[in-house]
């Protein structure tokens, strides 16, 4: 039997080029090679040599490099096999996920904010909330071989409507009850209004999941994050992540840090307050790169003002990021594998709908108040198919070069490609950003 290196291998170099480090793309499989060694696998490899005549040195590394799906049969159609993967995983995922806007409203006015531009003034009624329940309900009627019902409270932001969410809440963790499904529930939520009356309600009811956003140190966040009538949001939120750990209330937050030109040279000094209260362990810090949006006044596919001025280019952002990985690690953070660009998000999954205030359904989270992207409503339709969002012939294209990092890029944002190009079923690369940031990734994470 021939071999070969799998297409899904990325490979850096370490310890002055003595040391070799694979990952698989596919798999997430990490390895690190003497480069000795990984010279002879090479030279065997190249000469087509079967394994039963390979030297019992080379053969054994060979052997478990086969095991790991580093190296592969030569006659192994990997493109085939990954297209295989992707649409197995997602037939065999029967978790029901909801996004509920429960409001598009926000009390901030973030510059950046990809929902600028919207009707924001759209809060959801227990009239709709009810029709909600009655829809979910005969989804999984017809869908009984979904296994978990998951939902996450979404916005604008989302508990700017607590009385909703004080209704429909318990109404799903029935629903899961009744019909022996695992529940659970997260918040997206910029954190100013998550006190310990909501955190204890949302415990109630297996809270698992807490996002909330920082944009750096006290004076940084808030020129940036600030509220409708000008006044800092960083002290509010502080105080109610630090009450939710004291109280027992949260287990982690799971910490969103925009950054760009204006705010990224401040993050060590948020780094140096969070570890100041002992934070490190109980935060899992994700860094998101900001990205255009539709232009609110002219409803045009470009960039809007604020991207012009302090949007970074994609070698900065990818610099940028593992300048932030670094840092973080220095002071005790964990961080990230691997970059992930899209693949598995809630728009490319069977069973998931994102739901609006007024019960029309979408399938991308980052389309919420756009109408050009609704495909139904909760009182016409009790299916969440979009053929726009289920069109994967894109990857083929994808596939079709040399590229390793198809499998955590997957073509990219589903949204992204629509606003770099009009078209939700073309490719959207990015494969300078993805390929710098993750190979700085290992070299962080192995080194």
């Amino acid at each position: 039997m021939e071999l070969k290196w799998s297409r899904f291998i990325f490979w850096i170099e370490l310890e002055n080029n003595k040391k070799s480090v694979a990952r698989n793309t596919l798999t997430a499989g990490t390895i690190k090679l003497n480069k000795k060694i990984k010279n002879e696998i090479d030279l065997m490899l190249n000469s087509k040599q079967k394994i039963g005549n390979m030297a019992l040195p080379i053969k054994n590394y060979i052997e478990q490099l086969i095991k790991l799906e580093m190296i592969v049969p030569s006659r192994l159609n990997e493109k085939e096999k990954y297209l295989n993967l992707f649409h197995k995983a997602r037939h065999e995922d029967k978790t029901f996920g909801i996004y509920l806007i429960t409001t598009r409203n926000c009390q901030f006015n973030c510059p950046y904010c990809f929902e600028r531009g919207i009707y924001r003034n759209k809060s959801m009624s227990i009239g709709t909330a009810k029709e909600i329940v009655l829809w979910t309900n005969r989804y999984l009627d017809n869908h009984k071989d979904c296994r978990k019902l998951r939902i996450v409270l979404y916005g604008g932001e989302p508990l700017l409507n607590k009385r909703v969410i004080r209704y429909i809440l318990p109404k799903f963790y029935e629903i899961a009850k009744e019909r022996c499904l695992q529940f659970e529930h997260g918040i997206i939520t910029n954190g100013e209004l998550l006190d310990f009356e909501i955190l204890s309600f949302l415990n109630r009811y297996n809270l698992d999941r807490v996002q909330i956003t920082l944009d750096g140190p006290k004076d940084t966040h808030n020129k940036r994050r600030v509220r409708k009538n000008g006044k800092g949001t960083f002290d509010n939120i502080m105080k109610n992540i630090l009450s939710g750990f004291s109280q027992k209330l949260l287990k982690k937050v799971y910490l969103r840090i925009n950054f760009d030109r204006q705010n990224v040279d401040s993050m060590p000094e948020l780094f140096d307050f969070l570890v100041k209260h002992n934070l490190q362990k109980k935060i899992e810090l994700s860094f998101g790169i900001i990205t255009p949006t539709i232009c609110k006044e002219s409803g045009q596919r470009v960039a809007d003002i604020y991207f012009k001025q302090f949007g970074l280019s994609s070698n900065e952002n990818a610099d940028k990021y593992l300048w932030l990985c670094e840092e973080a690690k220095k002071r005790g953070f964990d961080i990230p594998q691997e970059y992930l660009a899209g693949p598995w998000c809630t728009a490319r999954k069977i069973h998931s709908a994102v739901i609006e205030p007024d019960g029309t359904l979408l399938k991308c989270i980052s389309t919420v108040g756009r109408k050009e992207f609704v495909f139904g409503d909760i009182f016409s339709t009790s299916k969440t198919y979009d053929s726009r969002f289920s069109n994967f012939s894109y990857l083929k294209e994808c596939l079709s070069g040399d590229c390793p990092f198809v499998p955590i890029c997957g073509g990219d944002c589903r949204f992204e490609a629509y606003i770099a190009s009009g078209n939700l079923s073309r490719p959207h690369c990015r494969r300078e950003l993805i390929e710098k940031i993750n190979k700085g990734l290992v070299r962080l994470n192995f080194e």
